[in-house]
């Protein structure tokens, strides 16, 4: 396994392929993602000011009962780790074009492509039925569209759990069990992650709301470890 150092090392990733530094790169990403899910879950604690909130009453005085040196601690390496994300998130977007290119599969990746331009470009109307994977419609009010998605799958591995749950390349996620869009809880998918890992830890089932082609679809996912399998999902997400 390759290390965060090793990672920002060029000369060592210089020395891998293609499939290798995709691998490497998912590996420490999601290291980052489990450190801002922890870093997350402290700061939305009952009586926590949050990722955002406040560290001052309504007369200006220090929060009671609450370690403000660590919530600024907290808040500051979450910051440095948004970053990174952000940046080892475009690195890996590189490492997949080119490992798909190698594999000869390249209409994955230009179908991923197609997908985020549309949501920027397209002036049709979303689909007015929410659907199953099953094709019933899913109970529901109103009909997600292609703003209220936070990411979208852009590497998936066959036979692993998001892949027997239904998900496919270019499916854009709406919500996962409670995650959903929302600015004032920060990054979704650290909180996606966490959801995941708990979910795998109960060995239950959630329901993923994605955005097809116009078509709404819930999908159940149950995260679990998987024969050589990365992660508890075996699938990336690219926020949007």
């Amino acid at each position: 396994r390759v290390s965060l150092v090793e990672i920002s090392d060029a000369s060592t990733m210089a020395s891998l392929s293609s499939r290798e530094r995709v691998n490497a790169l998912y590996s420490a990403r999601e290291q980052m993602e489990r450190e801002m899910a922890q870093i997350s879950t402290r700061l939305t604690l009952p009586g926590s000011p949050g990722l955002k909130g406040s560290l001052v009453d309504k007369e200006g005085f220090p929060i009671a009962g609450v370690d403000l040196y660590s919530v600024r601690a907290d808040r500051g390496r979450y910051a440095v780790l948004r970053n990174d994300h952000a940046s080892i998130t475009s690195e890996l977007a590189i490492a997949l074009a080119d490992a798909t290119k190698e594999a000869g599969a390249m209409a994955g990746v230009s179908g991923v492509t197609i997908k985020e331009t549309s949501k920027d470009t397209s002036t049709s109307a979303p689909s007015t039925s929410t659907r199953t994977a099953a094709g019933n419609e899913a109970p529901g009010s109103g009909t997600p569209s292609t703003t209220d998605a936070f990411a979208v799958i852009d590497d998936l591995v066959e036979g692993s759990p998001a892949h027997a749950g239904g998900l496919l390349l270019g499916d854009q996620i709406v919500k996962f069990g409670d995650v959903e869009k929302n600015e004032q809880l920060g990054d979704t998918i650290p909180r996606v992650a966490a959801e995941a890992q708990a979910a795998a830890s109960a060995n239950v089932t959630k329901t993923v709301t994605v955005l097809r082609r116009g078509a709404v679809l819930e999908l159940n996912v149950q995260p679990s470890a998987w024969p050589g399998g990365r992660g508890v999902l075996g699938c990336h997400m690219r926020p949007l």
